[in-house]
């Protein structure tokens, strides 16, 4: 766990000095007090946890504002480094597991396209991922809290409740089991209506389709290369991960788990699609934990002379 420190220091100088916008003291000088005192905008002003807990981490130690930005994104950087390594860990051995996260902070730079780090990505990475964990690991008590904590931070934790379906009703379609998906989509509906009746209904643009096909264009000469294909950048994190995942879902010997995976991811790269700007890639920060597992499938399998050993075991 030592290397996935200095992993994360590597990822957090990346976050903080690539951003096309040089803006990286906006964060704490408009974004985290806006959506503290409800003036920023919607969607902004619902996904509270990042900022919350950021403001709470800076009058608490009495850092300067941009320290504790940077210190918490650090944290949760880490953490959701690890939390990706334990994911890894429930089908594949150690050696592989670090392949597969440093697999992960390698592409992490390319969700770096919007020109300031915006506050809840890095804890997304993490609770999404620690959801994932969960449901494979089909401790409901404990996902209940997390779906709880991701909601509060974005709404893309509705994906969560979609995996927890996939993987549990089919061929199971019991009354505890329907019983227990009502409950975990009602406490989802119930957390992001609650933000908007308590911070007050905003209305913003939903559909985001034509402005997501209009990217594709490439930005107009006098932008640097990479920042005049910005469009493209969610193509070259998704297309050759998606392709491995589609493989691996359809390979002999492939736990269920890992198939159920590939629906959920497509059904979320088609709402960002709808209703997100595919120009700021950050937004399919759910695919890496949605897409991981089948990924190492294709690498990571066992040699013939252990092909018996489950997968759920591992190779050491």
């Amino acid at each position: 766990m030592v290397l996935y420190f200095g992993v994360a220091v590597a990822v957090g100088f990346v976050d903080f000095r690539v951003r096309p916008g040089n803006l990286q003291t906006y964060p704490v000088t408009q974004y985290i007090p806006g959506v503290l005192n409800g003036t920023y905008g919607a969607p902004a002003s619902y996904r509270v946890l990042a900022p919350f807990l950021i403001d709470l981490f800076t009058r608490t130690t009495g850092v300067d504002p941009l320290i504790g930005f940077l210190v918490t994104r650090l944290v949760f950087i880490y953490a959701a480094l690890v939390a990706l390594h334990a994911y890894a860990r429930h089908w594949y051995s150690p050696g592989a597991a670090v392949g597969g996260t440093l697999g992960v902070a390698a592409l992490l730079p390319l969700t770096c396209t919007n020109g300031w780090a915006n506050p809840d990505s890095f804890p997304e990475l993490f609770l999404f991922t620690l959801g994932c964990l969960l449901i494979a690991r089909r401790n409901d008590l404990l996902f209940f809290f997390v779906l709880v904590v991701a909601t509060l931070n974005r709404e893309t934790a509705a994906f969560l409740v979609v995996l927890w379906a996939c993987d549990r009703l089919p061929g199971n379609w019991s009354r505890a089991n329907l019983a227990r998906l009502a409950g975990y989509a009602f406490t989802w509906l119930a957390v992001y209506a609650g933000l908007r009746w308590i911070r007050g209904f905003q209305s913003y643009e939903y559909l985001m389709l034509w402005q997501n096909l209009d990217a594709f264009k490439p930005v107009p000469p006098g932008y640097d290369p990479y920042r005049r294909v910005f469009g493209y950048f969610w193509l070259v994190l998704l297309v050759v991960p998606t392709w491995l995942a589609v493989r691996a879902s359809r390979a002999p010997g492939v736990p269920t788990f890992i198939k159920r995976l590939v629906p959920v991811a497509a059904a979320c790269v088609l709402v960002c699609f709808l209703i997100s700007k595919v120009i700021e890639a950050r937004i399919f920060v759910p695919m890496f934990p949605l897409l991981l597992p089948g990924v190492m499938w294709i690498f990571a399998q066992p040699a013939a002379a252990d092909a018996e050993v489950p997968r759920s075991i591992g190779r050491g």
